[in-house]
């Protein structure tokens, strides 16, 4: 399968807007090569071909094929982190939105988990929640590692618990931290 760019003829874009374009084709690209061959065995070129693009729109956009995967799940996950600042006050609401959003993208979270590619970005809660002592920038980094190791088994498993026991189970342990930290 070929997945079909738009042509430059048909529509003037944005360098921007073009290189979301092409980033768009060539993540579609390997994600469906992922699911005839294993990561490893997949090569840049059978990447382009597929995406339609040629090597030099590749290598504008990314440097490796692990890069299109951190690009897409990046995107997802920025989101997700830009909106713990507005879940201030519902945290269990964020963390039902949290295991929603990874049901609806577990293909790229899948994909990027059997590449070894970390999913979760770092230092969210020190960005959200600047720390004021040693212990708050601790607290806050046990709590993004507690919580990427739940993330990631659920998905192991099978993600067999839905989102909402998942924001129960969350937000015991996340309470569990922020008690732990008052002491």
């Amino acid at each position: 399968m070929r997945i079909e760019p738009v042509r430059k003829d048909d529509a003037h874009y944005s360098n921007s807007e073009s290189n979301r374009i092409t980033k768009e084709c060539l993540q579609i690209a390997l994600m469906k090569l992922m699911g005839e061959k294993e990561f490893g065995r997949i090569t840049i070129t059978e990447i382009t071909r597929c995406a339609g693009v040629s090597r030099t729109a590749f290598y504008r956009n990314y440097d490796s094929r692990e890069a299109i995967i951190e690009d897409a799940c990046r995107s997802i996950f920025v989101k997700l982190s830009e909106s713990i600042e507005r879940s201030r006050n519902d945290w269990k609401g964020w963390y039902r939105m949290f295991f929603e959003t990874l049901a609806a993208n577990a293909e790229s979270v899948r994909i990027a988990l059997e590449a070894g590619i970390e999913v979760a970005p770092r230092n969210v809660l020190d960005n959200v929640f600047p720390p004021s002592t040693k212990q708050d920038h601790y607290t806050n980094s046990a709590k993004e590692a507690a919580f990427e190791r739940i993330m990631t088994e659920w998905f192991r498993g099978g993600m067999k618990e839905s989102p909402e026991e998942m924001s129960v189970v969350c937000d015991r342990i996340m309470r569990g931290f922020n008690e732990g930290s008052k002491e």
